[in-house]
């Protein structure tokens, strides 16, 4: 056909591509915020069933393992449901701002790490003078390793505080 001349239906379609393009990114949008809200109740169903597991649970630890590993069982079960909770402070941050943000992981990666260096001492302590010097050696690393991983996350942290914000960046 001549250009200009172009049938009505043929001149619509653009305009109605793009009407049916944003309705069905308008669908797709709405599914994932549902998807991240039903995660997000899950992630707080869990994190309540572990907070009274933990709470449950200390009372028999006390009397089996004695005092110290018990506490120790009891920090490192709290520290699941801190990163249980960091993880759903992540998805209501995407929720409420439709974006992510680096720092909440950096948060979750430190609380793992300590939490290793929990389970790694409490091991230690239970196998006591059982300990080959093999698995002492390897235990070390992994204390080493932990430890540097909050050393880099805490300099993250340190960096990602220390950025301009958008806002605040000359025009």
């Amino acid at each position: 056909m001549i250009r200009g001349m172009e049938a009505p239906a043929e001149q619509q379609s653009p305009t109605a591509t793009r009407r049916v393009q944003g309705m069905l990114i308008q669908v797709l949008e709405d599914a994932d915020a549902l998807v991240y809200a039903l995660v997000g109740v899950v992630f707080l169903a869990g994190a309540f069933g572990m907070l009274g597991y933990s709470v449950a649970v200390f009372p028999a630890n006390l009397r089996d393992t004695g005092f110290a590993l018990a506490i120790v069982t009891l920090v490192n079960n709290l520290l699941l449901v801190m990163i249980i909770m960091e993880v759903l402070r992540t998805v209501l941050s995407y929720l409420q701002e439709r974006g992510t943000s680096l720092q909440p992981f950096l948060f979750i990666a430190a609380i793992s790490a300590t939490r290793r260096i929990l389970a790694i001492g409490a091991q230690m302590t239970v196998a006591g003078q059982t300990l080959s010097p093999d698995r002492f050696r390897e235990a070390m690393i992994d204390l080493a390793a932990n430890a540097g991983a909050i050393l880099a996350i805490a300099a993250a942290l340190y960096l990602l505080a220390r950025r301009p914000l958008d806002s605040e960046k000359p025009d």
